[in-house]
């Protein structure tokens, strides 16, 4: 039976040598965050890479491996490395070329060779002039392959993707998979898979919530705030439904966020907000809602993405018999109006309590993002409404509606057809939206409503119709 897994290439070596640069230049795209920082990645960040011919592989991209580290972090680090390293049908073990073989170069090569993993050697930055001997020295480690690239500039890249292609060949999974047998009626069309981006403020518990939904310690969990830098990516199957789970790094307010690694968390942070289809915003129960929270929120909203509020250590805030659950649910309705469509899930990650609801309502949620209301149905529910009350516009005038169109998903959109353009005041938009959320199940989805004026030939205002009047008069 043909081995359909992916062919796994892990990128490792000590910090600070360009790993997440080779990385990045693999996938072709800025996927790993790069910082002059020693120590930068720590979880293990994965995404598909292919080659010129277009065979796929996947590639992970290892924390610095510091056999001196003994603080909890770089431990938990090197823990992870050395598992990545395990699982790889291929290692890239980087050095850094400007600075010849050092003693963490040669653990690390110690560890790869125990570990029994194929292996070879890329000597990074060899486009610095003092990097003329560290390819030469590179060949010291033991292997049988040393490449010498420039991650930042493209050079020597091509030689190393031929090298990944060779071994991908001898694998044995170059090849496409078999054609489905014939007799099989038509495949059933899977669901797609459904992005989920957990986020929140610092220290809220999303790591140990990423965990806890895949029942194993995939991402590195401390009380040291900031654990997390990169968006570690995690499929996971459950309910029938394949999702996949971007642990994002805690995101402060602008001023308080520290310059440099800090910001490009934050910014990649957001960047997975915007590409997700449901944000899991986790907040800390037993703080309860903050301003921050508030605004992760709003982030989610202006990217028209589904929201799932997940209230995390609700045993710690229980215990304190600060309020009920509905005292909760208040609190944060209060703080985060403009969510209450968001269902709200008390949970605990550290017990279990809770997270099992988890997935089933991101998938609910992804649902009604994607939900539609036939035209008929939608002028039932809306028409009467509008033409009993009209719709008032942001300048206190009344707009006469026609009927009500709905213009797209992912968030559903809704066009009043009207007898001119003109932006509704905001109680009006709010009272239209609560109609449209009576009609159908939208929880957890914004929903956008935008006003525009029929095409073809206007209605004429009472002033024309009046001057038209007395013109036929005169002339009459």
């Amino acid at each position: 039976m043909r081995d359909l897994t992916p062919f796994r290439v892990v990128v490792a070596g000590r910090p600070n040598v360009g790993k997440s640069s080779l990385f990045n230049r693999l996938v072709r795209r800025r996927r790993a965050i790069v910082h002059d920082l020693p120590g930068m990645t720590r979880d293990v960040v994965e995404a598909d890479a292919s080659l010129a011919d277009g065979r796929s592989f996947r590639l992970a991209d290892t924390g610095g491996y510091d056999p001196e580290g003994r603080d909890a972090i770089p431990a938990a680090v090197r823990d992870r490395a050395l598992a990545a390293i395990r699982s790889a049908d291929l290692v890239l073990l980087v050095i850094d070329g400007s600075q010849g073989i050092l003693p963490g170069d040669r653990v690390a090569a110690r560890v790869v060779r125990e570990a029994g993993r194929p292996c070879v050697v890329v000597a990074n930055k060899v486009d610095r002039r003092e990097a003329a001997d560290g390819e030469a020295e590179a060949w010291e480690l033991g292997f049988s392959e040393v490449y010498g690239v420039s991650a930042e500039h493209d050079i020597g890249i091509d030689d190393l993707r031929g090298a990944i292609g060779e071994r991908l060949s001898a694998s044995g999974r170059a090849e496409a998979p078999a054609e489905a047998p014939a007799e099989e009626p038509e495949a059933r069309e899977e669901a797609p898979e459904i992005a989920l981006a957990v986020v929140g403020r610092p220290n809220v518990g999303k790591s140990s919530l990423v965990n806890a939904l895949l029942g194993e310690e995939r991402a590195i969990v401390s009380d040291v705030a900031g654990t997390t830098r990169d968006a570690v990516d995690t499929a996971i199957e459950a309910g029938g439904r394949r999702f996949r789970l971007v642990d994002t790094a805690g995101i402060r307010r602008r001023g308080r966020t520290e310059r440099g690694a800090e910001v490009l968390s934050v910014v990649q942070a957001r960047k997975r907000i915007e590409d997700c289809d449901v944000a899991l915003l986790v907040v800390d129960a037993s703080e309860g809602p903050t301003g921050q929270d508030a605004a992760i929120a709003g982030d989610a909203d202006a990217a028209g993405k589904g929201l799932v509020l997940v209230a995390n250590k609700w045993d710690v805030a229980a215990r304190r018999e600060e309020g009920t659950a509905d005292d909760f649910r208040q609190a944060l309705a209060s703080q985060i109006p403009f969510a209450r469509h968001a269902p709200i899930l008390l949970i605990s990650a550290k017990t279990g309590r809770g997270v099992g609801r988890v997935l089933a309502e991101a998938a609910k949620v992804a649902e009604n993002c994607h939900r539609r209301i036939p035209t008929g149905e939608l002028n039932r529910v809306l028409g009467r409404a509008l033409r009993d009350k009209a719709p008032r516009t942001a300048a206190g005038r009344t707009l006469k509606v026609y009927y009500v169109a709905q213009t797209g998903v992912a968030p559903p959109a809704f066009a009043l057809v009207a007898s001119r353009r003109e932006p509704l005041h905001f109680s009006e938009e709010r009272r239209i939206e609560n109609l449209l959320r009576e009609s159908a199940d939208f929880s957890g989805t914004p929903i956008r409503i935008r006003v525009r004026e029929r095409s073809g030939r206007r209605e004429p205002s009472a002033g024309s119709r009046a001057k038209y009047s007395r013109r036929k008069a005169r002339s009459g």
